[in-house]
């Protein structure tokens, strides 16, 4: 999770980014209990100024990451890809981008979010300056 945290922080309109767990049922999960297979997902989370940033860019930009895979189930829940929405807007934008993209990634509502260690927030940096040239779809 460090390395999209790196490229996310990155983009204009994103106002601060997160790494945490989510999706699994552990209640006060750690790296090692994620390590362990406690269920919980390695995520990042995302908060944007959506006058900058919309969030139908925001989710055309993840899908266009080459690192998205487009699997059901071959992943461990640790590393899984998928993107937890805040409400029926946010499920409906993703289901939509991710059809037109042709990659099936699920689209689950929000969890608890627990952030992770603090070691782990912005492990490779925190460089607003990051070139957006470095996404690898532009």
């Amino acid at each position: 999770f460090w390395e999209p945290q790196l490229r996310y922080h990155a983009l204009r309109g994103v106002v601060n980014t997160r790494v945490g767990y989510t999706g699994g049922d552990a209640p006060e999960p750690t790296y090692k209990t994620v390590c362990s297979g406690d269920g919980h997902t390695e995520a990042l989370r995302i908060e944007f100024d959506p006058s900058v940033l919309s969030y139908t860019d925001l989710i055309t930009r993840f899908f266009r990451d080459p690192h998205v895979r487009s699997v059901y189930g071959a992943e461990t829940p640790q590393y899984r890809t998928a993107i937890w929405t805040q409400n029926d807007e946010q499920q409906a934008i993703a289901l939509r981008v991710g059809d037109e993209q042709g990659k099936a990634v699920p689209v689950l509502p929000a969890k608890p979010w627990f952030d992770a260690e603090e070691y782990h927030q912005h492990f490779l940096g925190d460089f607003k300056d990051f070139p957006e040239e470095l996404w690898d779809d532009e």
